[in-house]
């Protein structure tokens, strides 16, 4: 991802990539490879990134919030300790922390 001021400015730097790993390369940029604009935002890593926040995408958001329910039940019903829940979640509690997510954590932890 690289981030430019102005189409032209993306346009003329798009256009020396593919130059480059052309000839020194001997790559291609596949079909994916594509300009837009900053409060359109893009979809990068399971984050959805524009000029102004990193929030998580919707897919990733609906997975975590299905496990955690799952995690809540498994913890009612005896299966498995809260301190062994929180120990699943470790690797998404960092994957969440990163992004503006206070308003999901609130929803999936503290209601």
């Amino acid at each position: 991802m690289i981030l430019v001021k102005t189409k032209q400015e993306a346009k003329e730097t798009l256009e020396k990539i593919k130059i480059f790993l052309k000839d020194k390369l001997a790559l291609e940029l596949n079909q994916k490879t594509q300009i837009f604009k900053s409060k359109q935002g893009v979809n990068y890593c399971g984050y959805k990134i524009n000029e102004y926040r990193l929030k998580i995408r919707d897919k990733g958001k609906r997975k975590l919030k299905k496990k955690v329910k799952q995690l809540k039940y498994e913890i009612k019903q005896g299966n498995m300790t809260s301190k062994e829940a929180h120990k699943y979640l470790a690797g998404h509690l960092g994957y969440i922390k990163i992004a503006n997510t206070y308003s999901l954590e609130s929803k999936l932890f503290y209601h």
